[in-house]
């Protein structure tokens, strides 16, 4: 499931819960295209409930920041698990995404 909305501190971002794979791949594009075009210069995934991502859902995340973003925004994931966290170390994404905590 993925809400694009204002999070629960006000910021702009999209909370994500369950799994990121083939089968929710395009919602979760809608849900971040949503956001973004919001125009906020930070837009914030809360992956604190995300349990699993893939390939596809990798791929929608750097498609989106190449091809969607405009120059001056960017994604800031929040709230890994540590799995997840560890998938993006080992992917690359970490290097082009910052990850904080909340």
């Amino acid at each position: 499931m993925f809400t694009a909305d204002k999070l629960k501190d006000g910021r702009p971002g999209v909370k994500i819960t369950g799994e990121v794979d083939v089968a929710t791949a395009a919602p979760f594009r809608e849900a971040l295209e949503e956001v973004i075009s919001g125009g906020d210069e930070k837009v914030y995934l809360d992956l604190s409930d995300m349990d699993y991502i893939d390939s596809t859902g990798i791929g929608i995340l750097i498609d989106i920041k190449k091809n969607v973003m405009k120059p001056d925004q960017q994604f800031v994931l929040i709230n890994p698990k540590r799995s997840i966290r560890k998938l993006f170390q080992l992917t690359g994404v970490d290097q082009i995404f910052p990850i904080a905590e909340d």
